[in-house]
């Protein structure tokens, strides 16, 4: 069978999803602002010291400062607030943690000397160096062996991708998606996109999961279908392995089956789920209460932290930056859908505040494909809704 990356650009963000046939196998989101990834460089300024801990906050030019340790400090520091310094992304922030930076530098010396230039004639805060690309990390993550094409629907994507292939890939196909249907629902993926989104997920042969993720774990509970307890369970440990890697769950997750009491049966759920992981996740076990837990390691930011944010008391909302991108990317759409015609965009407050400020780096981009500015009209309406309109 033919297997496929399918990477969607849109303004902000890319879109990657990995199809075998029409079956969806792998997917992950990556903005392309406002995100400290892994292996940058940055010159930031001290702006606190927690001497308590110890550590300090270093301003790096993102929503929020990035955490150094006292073990992640240069050899014998004496930091000052408002010294300027010169860190290392070492963790990716999470929805509860900033990114965690460290002034060791453990970089390769002609790397180490373009650092060590740039931070020269910058101005913090600054991103002195990344690690590489948005695009790139998409590429390098999913071009494996087994990977037989690369399918993109954005002209200049294309022709970054077609150089930034790995050097053991570069006998991959890559293709340039010119159908006016979308990407996803062009290769029959889209239903599972929306449903890798979604916190319930029906079963193929009756039943669901529920998939709701915490600040301190992720819960997946099971509902009964008429196959009977155990066949459910069974069937649900094939679903829930799959979401865990779409979803790029990490950390406790605790799953509730179905009525599974029997040592017996019991035993063929955790088999059956160890299959399915095969290898990707550390498993704990049943507890006491009947629960199976495991822990999965932490690879990158999940689709829950990018997409969502908790709300004290409620149920995960969209954040303001999510909704901006989706506004951005239906304004985009109408305009390829009618080329010739300029179109405003109406929404909430909250959202033209982000789209002037947190996701003013989409939005200018959105204005060079188009060649002019993006309007936004504000108005009062439920905040995660907008209308594309034309003008």
């Amino acid at each position: 069978m033919t297997r496929r990356l399918l990477i969607a650009a849109s303004p902000g963000e890319f879109w990657a999803a990995v199809a075998e046939q029409d079956e969806l196998i792998g997917l992950r989101l990556i903005r392309t602002f406002g995100m400290a990834r892994r292996g940058d460089v940055y010159l930031g300024r001290v702006v606190d010291l927690r001497p308590e801990l110890p550590a300090a906050l270093i301003e790096i030019g993102l929503d929020r400062p990035a955490f150094l340790s006292g073990e992640d400090m240069a050899p014998n520091p004496r930091l000052r607030e408002g010294e300027i310094v010169t860190v290392l992304v070492a963790k990716e922030a999470r929805a509860d943690k900033a990114a965690g930076v460290t002034m060791k530098l453990n970089l390769p010396e002609a790397r180490l000397t373009a650092v060590q230039r740039a931070a020269t004639m910058a101005e913090a805060p600054a991103l002195l160096d990344a690690r590489e690309t948005p695009l790139t990390a998409i590429i390098r993550s999913f071009a494996d062996p087994a990977l037989d094409e690369i399918v993109l629907d954005d002209g200049a994507t294309f022709a970054a991708a077609r150089v930034s292939l790995p050097r053991e890939r570069k006998d991959l196909a890559v293709t340039l998606h010119r159908e006016a249907m979308p990407l996803f629902e062009a290769y029959g993926i889209a239903a599972s996109v929306e449903a890798a989104l979604s916190p319930r997920v029906p079963l193929a042969r009756g039943g669901a999961i529920t998939i709701e993720a915490t600040a301190a774990a992720t819960l997946i509970d099971v509902d009964s279908g008429p196959a009977g307890a155990v066949a459910t369970n069974l069937a649900a440990t094939r679903e829930i392995a799959r979401q865990i890697r779409l979803r790029d769950l990490a950390g406790p997750i605790v799953i509730d089956f179905v009525g599974a009491t029997s040592r017996g049966d019991k035993a063929r759920v955790a088999a059956a789920l160890a299959e399915a992981l095969d290898g990707d996740a550390r498993l704990l076990g049943w507890t006491k209460l009947g629960h199976f837990e495991l822990v999965r390691k932490r690879r990158h930011a999940s689709l829950q932290e990018l997409l969502y944010e908790y709300v004290p008391g409620g149920s995960p909302v969209k954040t303001s930056v999510t909704v901006a991108l989706e506004a951005l990317r239906a304004l985009r759409g109408e305009s390829r859908r009618m080329p010739g015609k300029k179109f405003a965009l109406r929404v909430h407050p909250e959202i033209a505040a982000c789209l002037d400020r947190g996701a003013r780096a989409a939005r200018r981009e959105l204005e060079e494909q188009l060649g002019s500015a993006v309007k936004v009209i504000v108005e009062q309406r439920a905040r995660d809704s907008y209308d594309v309109v034309p003008i």
